[in-house]
């Protein structure tokens, strides 16, 4: 689990807007990232019936590691 910083390009129809969206997102591994920030990305347009949303990067956010990771860590 871990936080990723996903790159949304907004699209209306098959014409790329060149309008972009970086939205955190906390998952699992970078597919399911890019998945649930599409998912919400396509909430957050202006016309949710032509315009869309697509992933064009997902990068891990470094940072802390959550308590549960370290302490796994230790364990292995």
């Amino acid at each position: 689990m871990g936080i990723y910083s996903v790159k949304l390009g907004i699209d209306r129809g098959a014409t790329d807007t060149r309008r972009r969206l970086t939205l955190n997102v906390l998952a699992n591994d970078r597919l399911s990232a890019a998945i649930a920030a599409e998912r919400v990305g396509d909430g957050m347009v202006r016309d949710p019936s032509v315009e869309y949303t697509h992933a064009l990067s997902v990068k891990a956010v470094r940072g802390p590691r959550p308590a549960g990771a370290a302490v796994a860590a230790v364990a292995a």
